[in-house]
């Protein structure tokens, strides 16, 4: 074995380490010195380094290193050593540590890694929580530290997937959340091709079965709304969304017809921007709608390929970030009206049969693809506590909204309705605060998007 501190010191010289932004010295890659074996021993302290972002020092039997001060460090692997002290102080860019194996480390201070996203401890059998300092929450099943409280189990044979439907009012939103509960009617899931949305409040379908999963699809406010719908409404309806899905959610369909448009780009990045670092993008499929040639595998890789290559560096990088894209189209389901004569009738009876089938085909598609990608269940931070916030709020609303229903008194109907009010600013604050959501124009988008688009459609996604 060799010493780690000589060997560094003879293979990278201090007047040439400021060039190296990568340094990959696990075992594999460390050639024999001086007749000695590969594996590299004793404490460490990188300096000089100054412009380094990925530093690999696995497999070797290190028991002590030091990276203080690079501040442009990233990236950390010093997995399966015999580690007893690791040392971070000022590497204020580190985003991901990787120190999983190693048994003899009893402490771990990442108080200093203000913007660390991960931190895998797997296999650190002498490291407690308590001896922990990170901002990061600690994932036992996955046996890291991970950002924001996030929460991510594996689903049971037994349990509901709740698959979350959002997109642009318009867009075939609702059409897909009907076509995917196997509702017949436009009647559950509002359906419109306007851009006014349907859909008023998160709407819940009854639990279904595929392929031997139970399934339950939630269909949530449309972006771009044109509706004027203020932010205490819009943060309550946030909360009847989780009210929802206690169990969390298992996929999230972003649905957009036809090319992303710069409206799509700035809806899709906005939700983004929450989500980016909260892997949430892993759970979030692309669905495009008002595709013809959906049954056509040829016709939809060619788009699928072009959307990837697409010299547009927004629509590039939003297509790489979700897991995958599903081509599907859901034509207009017909409504037979009153005053329609015998003819119109049968033409539309036959034309809703034809519709049925291509829904069908649509439903197929698409539970499949949630059958081989429902395997997880996501959570936001404080989820199940806002969820028994939420139920005992809904409740205390419905005793007063009784209580105002039978009241015959005009001065007993303006407190109540004043006392609800409150209620309602009241509950919107707290889940504003627990949710960490800020209501407000994002300059940079100004010129592209409404104000009052711009306030929905930051808040509608956030619930996702």
């Amino acid at each position: 074995m060799v010493n780690v501190q000589q060997w560094l010191d003879k293979e990278y010289p201090l007047d040439r380490r400021n060039e190296i932004t990568e340094l990959d010295i696990s075992k594999g890659k460390v050639k024999r010195w001086d007749g000695h074996e590969r594996t590299l021993k004793g404490d460490l302290k990188l300096e000089g380094f100054t412009n380094l972002r990925k530093l690999i020092i696995s497999s070797h039997q290190v028991t002590s290193l030091s990276v203080s001060g690079l501040q442009y460090l990233t990236e950390l692997d010093c997995q399966n050593n015999q580690l007893n002290n690791l040392t971070v102080n000022g590497c204020s860019n580190l985003t991901k540590v990787n120190c999983s194996d190693n048994i003899y480390i009893r402490e771990l201070d990442l108080s200093d890694c203000t913007n660390l996203k991960e931190a895998d401890i797997n296999g650190c059998s002498e490291l407690s929580a308590d001896k922990i300092k990170s901002h990061l929450t600690y994932d036992a099943e996955l046996g890291k530290l991970i950002k924001s409280g996030l929460k991510i189990t594996k689903a049971k044979e037994g349990d509901i997937r709740n698959i979350l439907v959002i997109g642009i009012t318009g867009n075939g939103k609702s059409a897909l959340a009907n076509t995917l509960s196997g509702t017949s009617t436009i009647n559950h899931f509002g359906e419109s091709n306007s851009s006014t949305s349907e859909t008023k409040n998160f709407k819940k379908s009854d639990i279904f079965e595929w392929e031997g999963k139970r399934y339950c699809i939630i269909d949530n406010i449309g972006f771009a709304d044109t509706n004027n719908i203020n932010a205490d409404d819009i943060l309550f309806r946030i909360g009847e969304g989780i009210h929802s899905a206690k169990e969390g959610i298992n996929q999230i369909l972003f649905v957009f017809r036809g090319r992303f448009g710069p409206e799509q780009v700035v809806v899709f990045n906005l939700f983004k921007k929450f989500v980016s670092e909260s892997r949430v993008n892993e759970f979030t499929t692309l669905v495009r709608t008002n595709f013809p040639n959906f049954k056509d595998f040829q016709k939809c890789e060619e788009d699928r390929q072009s959307l990837q290559n697409e010299e547009n560096k927004n629509l590039n990088e939003i297509v790489n970030f979700c897991n995958g894209i599903i081509y599907v189209d859901n034509p207009p389901m017909l409504v037979i009206k009153e005053g329609d004569d015998e003819e119109t009738i049968e033409d539309k009876k036959e034309e809703m049969l034809e519709v049925k089938k291509e829904r069908e085909e649509v439903r197929k598609i698409v539970l499949n693809h949630l059958s081989e990608n429902c395997s997880e269940i996501y959570k936001l931070k404080e989820w199940d506590s806002i969820h028994n916030q939420i139920a005992d709020h809904m409740k205390k609303v419905e005793r007063k909204q009784r209580r105002l229903e039978n009241t015959g008194s005009e001065l007993e109907r303006s407190k109540l309705q004043n006392e609800i009010k409150e209620d309602k600013e009241k509950f919107a604050e707290e889940i504003n605060v627990k949710l960490g959501i800020r209501i407000g124009l994002n300059p940079e988008l100004s010129a592209q998007v409404e104000l009052n688009d711009i306030n929905q459609n930051n808040v509608c996604c956030l619930i996702s």
